[in-house]
Protein backbone atom coordinates (compact mmCIF):
# COMPACT_ATOMS: atom_id res chain seq x y z
CA UNK A 1 0.00 0.00 0.00
CA UNK A 2 1.17 3.61 -0.31
CA UNK A 3 1.24 6.59 2.07
CA UNK A 4 -2.82 7.45 0.65
CA UNK A 5 -3.56 3.54 2.10
CA UNK A 6 -4.46 2.13 -1.42
CA UNK A 7 -2.82 -0.09 -3.89
CA UNK A 8 -2.33 -3.71 -4.12
CA UNK A 9 -5.72 -5.77 -4.31
CA UNK A 10 -5.30 -9.40 -4.24
CA UNK A 11 -7.57 -12.05 -6.26
CA UNK A 12 -10.48 -13.29 -3.94
CA UNK A 13 -10.51 -17.14 -4.23
CA UNK A 14 -12.74 -19.34 -2.97
CA UNK A 15 -11.74 -23.07 -2.54
CA UNK A 16 -13.53 -25.66 -5.37
CA UNK A 17 -14.49 -22.55 -7.40
CA UNK A 18 -15.14 -23.51 -10.86
CA UNK A 19 -16.01 -20.24 -12.48
CA UNK A 20 -13.07 -17.39 -11.93
CA UNK A 21 -14.18 -13.76 -13.69
CA UNK A 22 -11.01 -11.80 -14.65
CA UNK A 23 -11.69 -7.82 -14.96
CA UNK A 24 -8.07 -5.42 -16.13
CA UNK A 25 -7.81 -3.36 -13.19
CA UNK A 26 -9.18 -2.29 -9.82
CA UNK A 27 -11.45 0.96 -9.56
CA UNK A 28 -11.15 3.08 -6.42
CA UNK A 29 -13.60 1.56 -4.22
CA UNK A 30 -11.92 -1.54 -4.51
CA UNK A 31 -8.43 -0.42 -3.50
CA UNK A 32 -10.42 1.16 -0.60
CA UNK A 33 -12.03 -2.15 0.32
CA UNK A 34 -8.78 -4.39 -0.53
CA UNK A 35 -11.45 -6.65 -2.85
CA UNK A 36 -12.13 -6.83 -6.23
CA UNK A 37 -15.22 -6.18 -7.75
CA UNK A 38 -16.88 -4.03 -4.69
CA UNK A 39 -18.09 -1.43 -6.84
CA UNK A 40 -20.72 -0.38 -9.57
CA UNK A 41 -19.32 -3.58 -11.82
CA UNK A 42 -19.18 -5.62 -8.74
CA UNK A 43 -22.82 -4.60 -8.23
CA UNK A 44 -23.78 -4.89 -11.48
CA UNK A 45 -22.39 -8.68 -11.49
CA UNK A 46 -23.65 -9.74 -8.39
CA UNK A 47 -27.47 -8.46 -9.19
CA UNK A 48 -27.15 -9.46 -13.20
CA UNK A 49 -25.13 -12.20 -14.41
CA UNK A 50 -24.04 -13.77 -11.31
CA UNK A 51 -27.94 -15.35 -10.50
CA UNK A 52 -28.57 -15.99 -14.38
CA UNK A 53 -24.85 -18.13 -14.25
CA UNK A 54 -26.38 -20.02 -11.00
CA UNK A 55 -23.21 -18.26 -9.10
CA UNK A 56 -22.66 -16.56 -5.70
CA UNK A 57 -19.91 -14.44 -4.67
CA UNK A 58 -17.48 -16.29 -1.71
CA UNK A 59 -19.01 -19.64 -2.69
CA UNK A 60 -18.42 -20.87 -6.43
CA UNK A 61 -16.69 -17.70 -8.40
CA UNK A 62 -13.25 -16.30 -7.49
CA UNK A 63 -12.31 -12.94 -8.42
CA UNK A 64 -9.71 -11.04 -9.85
CA UNK A 65 -7.97 -8.56 -11.79
CA UNK A 66 -4.89 -8.82 -14.14
CA UNK A 67 -3.48 -5.00 -12.78
CA UNK A 68 -3.43 -5.33 -9.07
CA UNK A 69 -3.82 -1.46 -8.81
CA UNK A 70 -5.11 1.81 -10.73
CA UNK A 71 -2.42 3.72 -12.50
CA UNK A 72 -0.66 6.99 -11.16
CA UNK A 73 -0.34 9.32 -13.99
CA UNK A 74 0.36 12.95 -13.08
CA UNK A 75 0.46 11.88 -9.88
CA UNK A 76 -3.02 10.81 -9.62
CA UNK A 77 -5.11 7.65 -9.26
CA UNK A 78 -6.74 6.65 -12.77
CA UNK A 79 -8.59 4.00 -14.01
CA UNK A 80 -7.76 4.90 -17.51
CA UNK A 81 -4.57 2.70 -18.80
CA UNK A 82 -1.62 3.31 -20.28
CA UNK A 83 -0.96 2.24 -23.63
CA UNK A 84 1.38 0.51 -26.16
CA UNK A 85 5.01 -0.61 -24.57
CA UNK A 86 4.14 0.68 -20.70
CA UNK A 87 0.40 -1.53 -20.58
CA UNK A 88 2.34 -4.77 -21.90
CA UNK A 89 5.20 -4.35 -19.52
CA UNK A 90 2.69 -3.45 -16.59
CA UNK A 91 0.82 -7.00 -17.40
CA UNK A 92 3.80 -8.81 -17.87
CA UNK A 93 4.65 -7.73 -14.07
CA UNK A 94 1.07 -8.53 -12.84
CA UNK A 95 0.58 -11.49 -14.40
CA UNK A 96 3.03 -12.88 -12.05
CA UNK A 97 0.43 -12.66 -9.21
CA UNK A 98 -2.49 -14.29 -11.55
CA UNK A 99 -2.70 -17.60 -10.37
CA UNK A 100 -6.23 -19.31 -11.58
CA UNK A 101 -6.99 -22.49 -9.34
CA UNK A 102 -6.90 -26.11 -10.23
CA UNK A 103 -10.30 -26.19 -10.06
CA UNK A 104 -11.34 -23.71 -12.27
CA UNK A 105 -13.22 -24.84 -15.11
CA UNK A 106 -14.16 -21.37 -16.41
CA UNK A 107 -12.58 -18.13 -16.67
CA UNK A 108 -14.25 -15.16 -17.55
CA UNK A 109 -12.06 -12.62 -19.33
CA UNK A 110 -13.68 -8.99 -18.94
CA UNK A 111 -12.40 -7.29 -21.99
CA UNK A 112 -9.42 -7.24 -24.19
CA UNK A 113 -6.87 -6.71 -21.11
CA UNK A 114 -8.11 -9.89 -19.57
CA UNK A 115 -8.02 -11.43 -22.70
CA UNK A 116 -4.48 -10.90 -23.35
CA UNK A 117 -3.04 -10.95 -20.14
CA UNK A 118 -5.02 -15.19 -20.49
CA UNK A 119 -2.62 -15.44 -23.87
CA UNK A 120 -4.97 -16.43 -25.91
CA UNK A 121 -4.74 -15.80 -29.80
CA UNK A 122 -6.64 -13.37 -31.88
CA UNK A 123 -8.67 -10.87 -30.24
CA UNK A 124 -11.94 -10.94 -27.51
CA UNK A 125 -14.07 -9.89 -29.82
CA UNK A 126 -13.12 -13.00 -32.25
CA UNK A 127 -13.94 -15.47 -29.24
CA UNK A 128 -16.80 -13.40 -28.02
CA UNK A 129 -19.65 -16.02 -27.75
CA UNK A 130 -17.30 -18.82 -28.10
CA UNK A 131 -15.51 -21.19 -25.40
CA UNK A 132 -12.08 -21.41 -26.15
CA UNK A 133 -10.00 -24.64 -24.78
Amino acid sequence: MDQDGLGFVPDEIVDGATVFVLGQNPGADEEREGKPFVGATGETMARDFFPRAGLTRGVNVSLGNVLRCRWVSDGQRTNLLPRGAVLRQAVAQCRQYLAIPTTTKLVVACGALAWSALEKPGSISAWRGFVHE
